[in-house]
């Protein structure tokens, strides 16, 4: 079956002039990364146990594909597919059933991530740099069991706001100032960027403030009127 699959990419043949697929590819990839990117910034929190599950689904699958290569680098022994069916399976789980869980692993993955970015000094290299990392991470941590509802909604935006940034940027910012400087470029796409994460955070906490919030066992509870 991979084979075919294969067989089936190549006879495509995006590359090539001839093709329609391949001529249009450009714009096709940015409209898929608008559509992508605008769901996530209008309904990740409206649809959130969806969401979850596919992005469990996905990374559950990459870790998967991690594993198989760390434990048979060499090849042989159990197919991939089995590492890739069996941990996207159990991420999609996770994700969708232990919600609370995702909010602590979201908390510190974005306060290590943001740490690193506002204060590199204080993770440069050196002895300490995974004891800075793992404080960071523990105290992002906390923060996302007490705020899953946040970090959910930030991270959903982040993600969306990249991808409808990228989809921009291919189908319209590079035909209109493809010719600017490298500093302009990167305040044209900051001003694209920002806005779009900004309301893509206040969209979904004022329509999240509508609907409920989340309890502690991470199901959805209707707001009180």
């Amino acid at each position: 079956m991979i084979r075919e699959l294969v067989d089936l990419v190549e006879r495509l043949n995006l590359s090539t002039h001839k093709n329609a697929v391949g001529i249009h590819f450009p714009e096709i990839l940015a409209l898929l990364s608008i559509v992508f990117g605008g769901s996530f910034l209008l309904f990740a929190w409206r649809h959130h146990a969806y969401f979850l599950g596919v992005t469990g689904f996905l990374v559950g699958g990459w870790a998967g594909l991690m594993l198989k290569s760390h434990l048979q680098p060499a090849g042989g022994g159990v197919a991939p597919i089995l590492y890739l069916a069996t941990c996207a399976a159990g991420g999609a789980f996770i994700a969708t059933c232990w919600r609370r869980f995702v909010g602590i692993l979201l908390g510190g993955f974005t306060v290590a991530v943001l740490g690193t970015v506002l204060f590199p000094r204080t993770f440069q290299p050196g002895d300490h740099t995974l004891t800075a990392l793992g404080m960071t991470f523990l105290m992002g941590g906390g923060l996302g069991a007490i705020f899953p509802r946040f970090f959910f909604v930030f991270n959903s935006s982040l993600i969306g706001a990249i991808f409808v940034t990228y989809g921009l940027s291919a189908a319209v910012v590079s035909r209109v100032a493809g010719s600017v400087t490298a500093d302009t470029a990167v305040l044209v796409h900051l001003c694209i960027f920002l806005p779009l994460l900004l309301f893509g955070i206040l969209y979904q906490l004022t329509t999240a403030h509508a609907q409920g919030a989340i309890d502690s066992t991470g199901a959805p509870v209707r707001a009180q009127a």
